[in-house]
């Protein structure tokens, strides 16, 4: 499997749009806090809540459908407990 370095993953996702206005979706695999590890074929990154996600090291992930609608509740997951993006091992060295 691949692997890509931790802040090219988070610089990638914090990028929310492209240059068209259309919104940018990923897949993505994490660990909960409570340990369960959770995938998702297809989501977009949005704000985790009345924070500043940078200062707590947070993400907001909301899983959509195929058409791009959200779908769920969104997810606010530690950098951290990313392992997976994209297909690709997320390295933390």
């Amino acid at each position: 499997m691949d692997e890509i370095p931790a802040q090219l993953m988070l610089d990638d996702m914090d990028v929310r749009y492209d240059r068209y206005g259309k919104r940018r979706y990923f897949s993505i695999k994490f660990v909960s806090l409570q340990g369960k590890v959770y995938y998702v074929p297809k989501a977009f990154a949005q704000g985790a809540g009345k924070m500043d996600n940078k200062a707590y090291r947070m993400r907001g992930i909301q899983p959509c459908c195929e058409s791009g609608n959200p779908e769920g509740h969104a997810y606010a997951v530690r950098i951290t407990n990313i392992i997976e993006y994209n297909g690709q091992s997320v390295n933390w060295d």
